[in-house]
């Protein structure tokens, strides 16, 4: 009802007719699927985890989306026109190492540069005929030493966090509160993680220089700071636990992470000494099958 792409509008501009409609089905629908699935908590043991967990968890969320995160618009901005920038000098080199100018945006202009007038080798057509250049061809190439696809997957990748993050991110402040308003999701991941909608701001890369200035801008009020706070090594700590591994619990009661390396380290190269000599059992288990059934 609230259209999609450039012509998508905020539900305080859909007509009134078409919200109450959506409106009154959605909430019809909710009921329907409370009466479904509200007996099966008890059915599945889940009560406890609904009402200790997941209900308290809403207000929650609901206050957090309601603050909002605040940004440093203006330092989202001078990066977008820093990635402008950059993009336009990819362009030309990319260019300059075609021989010609070309839309680097179009995978059919380029397919036709890479395969038919390059010939660089290992192109695949799809199935309207046209030459794919997605990121695993294209990764494929530069591995290879071809500087172009260098070039192409750099060009995409700053278009990318441009559009993605810098552009749009300045354009979902809200102009009320000058924050970031996105949508906590609780059942959006299957390892029951929190997903963030209307933005999606759980992507932006860390592993990058460009991640990392786009994060940067997000920041606290004067007086208060940002918290980061993750597990450490979670898998390995239930590891540990679950199998009642001595050495690697141990390890982490230690809190050295060089011994938890060792002891992981160690583990994997008898588990696989112990692989190797089971297959050099079953081979010469087979091997004596043979002769056994031989005929005398």
């Amino acid at each position: 009802v609230a259209g999609t792409g450039a012509k998508q509008v905020s539900f305080d501009k859909v007509a009134i007719d078409k919200a109450r409609d959506y409106a009154a089905e959605d909430a019809d629908v909710t009921m329907q699927l409370w009466a479904r699935f509200k007996p099966r908590l008890a059915r599945e043991h889940m009560v406890t985890v609904y009402e200790t967990i997941e209900r308290p968890l809403i207000p929650v969320l609901l206050g957090m989306e309601r603050a909002g995160i605040k940004v440093d618009a203006p330092q989202l901005v001078k990066l977008s026109a820093d990635f402008e920038k950059r993009l336009g000098e990819l362009e030309r080199e990319i260019h300059k190492i075609a021989g010609r100018e070309f839309n680097v945006a179009s995978p059919k202009q380029l397919g036709e540069i890479l395969f038919d007038e390059q010939k660089l080798p290992g192109g695949k057509r799809s199935k309207t005929g046209a030459w794919s250049t997605d990121a695993s061809v294209l990764e494929e190439l530069a591995a290879q030493g071809h500087p172009l696809p260098v070039k192409i997957l750099e060009h995409r990748q700053l278009a990318k966090l441009k559009g993605t993050y810098t552009d749009a991110l300045v354009r979902e402040l809200d102009p009320k509160t000058g924050r970031i308003h996105t949508s906590y999701m609780m059942t959006g991941a299957a390892t029951g993680r929190l997903a963030s909608t209307d933005p999606n701001l759980q992507n932006i890369p860390v592993r990058t220089e460009e991640g990392r200035k786009i994060r940067e801008a997000f920041i606290a009020e004067k007086g208060c700071k940002l918290l980061s706070a993750d597990y450490s090594q979670i898998e390995l700590r239930l590891l540990a636990h679950v199998a009642d591994i001595k050495s690697l619990k141990e390890a982490f009661e230690r809190g050295d992470e060089t011994d938890v390396a060792k002891v992981m380290l160690a583990r994997e190269k008898a588990s696989l000494a112990f692989e190797a000599t089971m297959q050099i059992r079953n081979k010469l288990l087979s091997a004596y099958k043979d002769i056994v059934s031989m005929p005398v």
